[in-house]
């Protein structure tokens, strides 16, 4: 699994803050609306990913997370799980 920078996505540093994100976001998403850019499916995938790193970063939890395991942050429940057991 190849990692997804989602602060490169939304074209911010990974010490911006919650109203940074939001202003990246909402920039980008206009920008690559798939109702401004009509059958064009790079426009169609780069909102796709807008949208999934706005969904992470927005969420203080998810990007604690993210921050810390990286590509793997989804799976950050097992680690901590495992690494609780040894």
């Amino acid at each position: 699994m190849e990692f997804i920078d989602y602060y490169k996505i939304l074209e911010i540093d990974r010490n911006a803050s919650a109203d940074d994100i939001k202003k990246a976001y909402r920039k980008l998403a206009r920008k690559y609306h798939p109702d401004l850019n009509p059958n064009d499916k790079e426009a169609e995938n780069k909102f796709k990913q807008v949208n999934e790193a706005n969904e992470v970063l927005s969420d203080p939890e998810k990007r604690k997370k993210y921050d810390q395991y990286g590509q793997d942050w989804k799976h950050a429940e097992e680690f901590e799980r495992g690494g609780a057991h040894q």
